[in-house]
């Protein structure tokens, strides 16, 4: 992999001040999605990594249930009948913590390779899916750290979730979507940045201090971009079959629609990936990666420190 990828220390040079540009919120969230599918088609390597990631996750997914199905219930579906309520809550949060700590570490692998190669293309670099890949193996240790952490916040949210009122389970809510908001920018500051766990989490904090109203506005907005793709296709898929009420044609609408409903989950992935990451670029250099119009980018993003 080319080393220019590795950054050894993140760069805060201040930007110049802008006069903030307003862009409507449809019309940002399709402009985002246009610029981000022209990476993409530059690199289309991309969409593997949300692919592989999903496959990856079903397959540790199927492997954790027929361990604990074989070895902690002894291939009985009912063993857990003899057990006493206490043991089965104990069991469980290990078991979720678990889960949660390969679901992230899973998520966190293949999002780091993909957020190497979008860094490349910013840079001007054709890098390889294989490069991506040693880029997150070379940097697994802060994955796993990082990984870690989300898996324990997650598991802790959970039991004071079950363990409380409904003011407790607000509580647990309200800090969660914090947390979720405050590490929004913690991996690419882990992968791009190279800066520590630590680190990374107060570099994600003080760009969401600059990007906070704009950035999750208009984050939110092309999700409903993607929303709307989504309705489109149900609406045309039953329409279909209104039209036509075969059994057989039926059959073939709704496994078109599944594979509709794949592509369009991988492409929002690939698509937001790329969009955060130039969001992150901005705020940690000052310099707007090339695709990208000034204006949404300088919108989302509060110049300075």
């Amino acid at each position: 992999m080319n080393p220019e990828l590795n950054v050894s220390a993140p760069i805060t040079p201040e930007a110049a001040p802008i006069a903030p540009v307003k862009i409507g919120r449809f019309k940002a969230s399709r402009m985002i999605a246009q610029e981000s599918w022209a990476i993409l088609k530059q690199d289309k390597e991309l969409a593997w990594f949300p692919a592989c990631s999903a496959i990856t996750s079903l397959i540790a997914l199927a492997i954790m249930g027929a361990i604990f199905f074989y070895v902690a219930m002894a291939g009985n579906i009912h063993a857990f009948d003899n057990v006493k309520r206490d043991g089965i809550d104990a069991v469980s949060y290990i078991i979720l913590f678990i889960y949660y700590l390969v679901m992230f570490l899973i998520t966190n692998y293949f999002l780091a390779g993909m957020y190497i190669i979008i860094d490349g293309r910013f840079k001007g670099q054709n890098v390889t899916f294989s490069e991506g890949i040693k880029g997150a193996n070379d940097n697994m240790g802060k994955i796993f750290v990082w990984s870690l952490i989300s898996a324990t916040v997650g598991v802790v949210l959970r039991i004071i979730a079950d363990r409380s009122q409904i003011i407790g389970k607000i509580i647990a809510a309200l800090f969660g979507a914090a947390w979720n908001i405050l590490t929004y920018f913690s991996l690419p500051s882990l992968i791009i940045g190279q800066t520590s766990v630590k680190q990374s989490f107060k570099e994600s904090a003080s760009i969401i201090r600059k990007a906070w109203g704009e950035t999750i506005i208009i984050n939110f907005s092309m999700g409903l971009f993607f929303g709307l793709l989504f309705f489109l296709g149900i609406i045309m898929a039953v329409g279909f079959i209104v039209i036509v009420p075969v059994l057989s044609v039926a059959l073939i609408v709704m496994v078109l629609l599944v594979i509709y409903f794949i592509a369009l989950s991988l492409i929002s992935t690939t698509l937001g990936s790329i969009f955060k990451l130039a969001l992150y670029q901005y705020a940690r250099t000052g310099t707007i990666p090339h695709g990208f119009t000034p204006a949404l980018i300088q919108g989302a993003v509060k110049a300075g420190k």
